[in-house]
């Protein structure tokens, strides 16, 4: 029984991410001719609808009591995994689970929100009429207030998460294939870093959600780990029936 609702909950994790990941779409796709301007505004997002932040705001809203229950899950498990076999590294790894996923659950619905009103508050003062560069300048102000908590949950939570998702794996204390030691989100800004790379115009704009899909195969490994904790119970099962 126990299995089965942290097997809904993982479910629940990678339905939330796919919803952050629509929402990252929908605040970062910029299409062609973009350029940066200062740290934190772009070119194209007087031509970017409104609507579009809107959306990606409800989105993560949507997402986040999913995202709450998939990840208090996703620590239950580490923690149990952690100690049964708490030789090496595993119970610091279980503490710094622990934080990263904390930090997570705090700033993640803070991270999207802030990162939605930066171009509400650029066409907000765009559209009363400052020029673009004024725009920008006030909005580039705003995000300065705002970087340094904002990079620190970040991290954090990415990092974190993402060492002590490569450690279970690689030290087989999560029956998974080697392979998926890359299920993380640290996992999922390094494809992104890649594809952002390539000069085409679509890999950059479909990359801006792979960090979110870090998150959401983080999830999928949560729950092909439970597949195979049924698997090994049944052939348990068949063995001495």
């Amino acid at each position: 029984m126990e299995k089965e609702k942290q097997k809904r909950a993982m479910l629940a994790g990678i339905a939330a991410m796919a919803l952050f990941m629509i929402g990252d779409w929908l605040l970062d796709v910029k299409g062609s001719g973009n350029k940066e301007v200062g740290l934190f505004v772009n070119s194209n997002w007087p031509a970017m609808s409104m609507w579009r932040f809107e959306v990606s705001i409800l989105l993560a809203a949507a997402a986040m009591p999913l995202y709450w229950i998939a990840l208090k899950e996703l620590r239950h498990i580490v923690t149990d995994t952690c100690s049964r076999n708490p030789k090496g590294h595993a119970l610091a790894m279980k503490r710094l689970f622990d934080f990263s996923s904390a930090a997570g659950l705090i700033s993640v619905l803070f991270i999207h929100i802030m990162c939605c009103l930066l171009p509400i508050i650029f066409k907000t003062s765009y559209g009363m009429g400052s020029t673009f560069e004024q725009a920008a300048d006030v909005t580039n102000q705003v995000g300065m207030y705002i970087l340094l908590p904002f990079m620190i949950y970040y991290l954090v939570m990415d990092i974190g998460m993402s060492v002590v998702m490569v450690y279970l794996i690689l030290t087989r204390r999560f029956a998974l294939p080697k392979w998926m030691a890359c299920f993380h989100p640290v996992g999922g800004l390094v494809l992104c870093e890649i594809f952002a790379a390539i000069p085409v115009v679509w890999c950059n704009d479909v990359s801006v959600a792979f960090e979110s899909m870090g998150h959401l195969l983080m999830f999928v490994a949560g729950y092909v780990l439970l597949q195979q904790f049924d698997k090994i119970k049944t052939i348990i099962y068949s063995t001495y029936k």
